[in-house]
């Protein structure tokens, strides 16, 4: 290829993978693809991410490039996390598809040992010299985000969710799936090897650039649900886990003060990160810049009961985004002290709740955010949605 053909199947790629229109998505792209995957990713059929899926055979016949030089490439890219496959349940058959920038090849190559250190650490250079530039990257700004923050374990659903109407409690029953990270897991669970749990990616880049040193939460505990399961353990990025053992990392994540964040669906959820205000990408974006239209908020904010209240303070420390303040009284004894939510800045996550030992704060319901249907619709949504820069 010209170096300008080269050149217009960058673009065409960072088009597909609905990119920033810039030179930094083109140099991104250039870390993770060499210019023969380049030429062969852009022969043609390829225009949709998670839509188009086509095994080596289907694409070398498409595209009229020899069968063996595909399969090369593809492997190549699926190797370094770069391009995903999944076995159909219909057919048996390898398909190969594109995956958004993010979630999806930002993590999996970050966090694939397939990869050089070196490579690795180039990339999370350039996005971290280019802060600006990684913003628009990771934003997208739009009406709609793939993002959704989802409450809390523990206590029981049927304690700690109380409608807006508060003489209301109600049970599990009537809690929707997606706003259950646990209903979430166990739906999950249903298929044999569904889930699949990885390392970090933002806490990985940030023990790579010694960023945040102070940061002692644990690694593993990223999932990745549905298709993409068996590639992240194929490649050897991640390892299947059990319904319990994925419980048992989410409840291990809460006590650690870690935000459940799932994608924006009714169901059928590809991802559950756990996340840390220090390392996490949207969590430093929404701290630093104020930036909330890349996070969607659950539909619950927490209803402490003072006059229970012990007044230990465990809940507004644990608070990831500072949404609770403790208010001192006149009384020596604590008895006019009392905590209050900061409903603006509140993300309705229910770590406040989950960590309380006392159990004086329930959540109660004062949105009604209707998510996507699927993750087309999300995507679709979030294209349409789409505001100028």
């Amino acid at each position: 290829m010209t170096t300008d053909a080269v050149e217009q199947a960058y673009k065409k790629l960072r088009d597909i993978l609905m990119m920033p229109k810039s030179k930094f998505s083109v140099d991104l792209l250039q870390i993770w693809y060499n210019e023969e995957d380049i030429q062969i990713l852009t022969a043609g059929p390829f225009k949709t991410v998670f839509m188009d899926r086509y095994t080596i055979e289907e694409y070398a016949k498409k595209t009229g490039i020899p069968e063996e030089k595909v399969r090369e490439s593809f492997n190549r890219c699926a190797s370094r996390g770069v391009l995903f496959y999944y076995i159909s349940r219909k057919d048996g058959k390898k398909k190969f598809m594109l995956y958004p920038l993010f979630p999806g090849i930002l993590e999996y190559f970050l966090v694939n040992t397939n990869v050089s250190i070196d490579e690795r650490r180039k990339l999370v250079k350039m996005l971290e010299n280019n802060e600006q530039m990684t913003l628009n990257l990771f934003a997208q700004i739009s009406d709609f985000t793939i993002f959704r923050v989802v409450p809390g374990l523990k206590p029981p659903a049927n304690e700690r969710l109380i409608e807006v109407d508060k003489t209301l409690q109600v049970d599990k029953t009537q809690i929707l799936a997606y706003q259950d990270v646990e209903e979430i897991v166990r739906e999950a669970g249903k298929i044999e090897n569904n889930i699949a749990v990885l390392p970090c990616m933002c806490r990985t880049e940030a023990m790579m650039m010694k960023r945040s040193p102070e940061c002692e939460r644990t690694l593993d505990n990223c999932f990745v649900i549905g298709i993409p399961s068996k590639f992240i353990v194929e490649e050897g990025i991640g390892r299947y886990v059990s319904v319990e053992e994925a419980l048992a990392i989410l409840r291990q994540a809460e006590k650690e003060g870690l935000i459940h964040n799932t994608q924006n669906t009714v169901d059928k959820q590809g991802f559950i990160c756990n996340c840390c205000p220090c390392c996490c990408g949207v969590f430093r974006l929404i701290l630093k810049y104020h930036y909330w239209d890349i996070l969607q908020k659950s539909d619950y904010i927490p209803v402490i009961n003072n006059e229970k209240c012990k007044k230990c303070r465990i809940c507004v420390d644990i608070c990831p985004l500072y949404a609770l303040m403790y208010h001192l009284g006149d009384a020596e004894d604590k008895s006019q002290d009392y905590i209050s939510v900061r409903e603006d800045i509140c993300i309705g996550c229910g770590l406040c709740a989950s960590n309380c030992p006392h159990g004086v704060i329930n959540l109660q319901k004062v949105r009604d955010n209707e998510p996507a249907t699927d993750f087309l619709d999300a995507v679709t949504k979030m294209m349409t949605g789409m505001k100028k820069k």
